[in-house]
């Protein structure tokens, strides 16, 4: 549980079946190892990611509102490289500072909405994600290896780890 309202993750390490809610209203990540599928929601309102690594096709939310990307390892596209090796995406809206890698070595994501600074890695090996919303900060490691939670709320401190 590491979200403002509700949040899950089953993970195996056999299958690697990975469910997870992790954004302020609600999310989901679903990731099979194998065939490298990656649905994910992780945005103020909503957001999905469809990533494979064969034909590495991507579709992600990522913004405040709304936002897509469909990236292909021949062409990229909408400011984001997301390959084997490594990916940024640099994305200015309005009211907010949007970087991240999310690859399969290693990522960020510096995100600053009017009250909130999100930090994350979140790759096959490590990651962390450092939250700043008005009353929390959340860290997270959550890697096919193993993962953490130390989510600050209103003065609550939780360690969920999970394998």
């Amino acid at each position: 549980m590491d979200v403002t309202f509700f949040g899950w993750m089953s993970h195996f390490l056999s299958s690697c079946l990975n469910f997870r809610l992790d954004v302020s209203f609600f999310g989901w990540m679903s990731h099979f190892f194998p065939s490298f599928l990656n649905f994910r929601l992780d945005d103020s309102f909503f957001g999905w990611m469809s990533h494979s690594l064969s034909s590495c096709l991507n579709f992600q939310l990522d913004v405040s509102f709304f936002g897509w990307m469909s990236h292909f390892l021949s062409s990229c596209l909408n400011f984001r490289l997301d390959v084997s090796i490594f990916g940024w995406m640099s994305h200015f809206f309005p009211s907010f500072l949007n970087f991240r890698l999310d690859d399969s070595f290693f990522g960020w994501m510096s995100h600053s909405l009017s009250s909130c600074l999100n930090f994350r890695l979140d790759v096959s090996f490590f990651g962390w994600m450092s939250h700043f919303f008005p009353s929390f900060l959340n860290f997270r490691l959550d890697v096919s290896i193993f993962d953490w939670m130390s989510h600050f709320s209103a003065g609550c401190l939780i360690f969920c780890p999970t394998v």
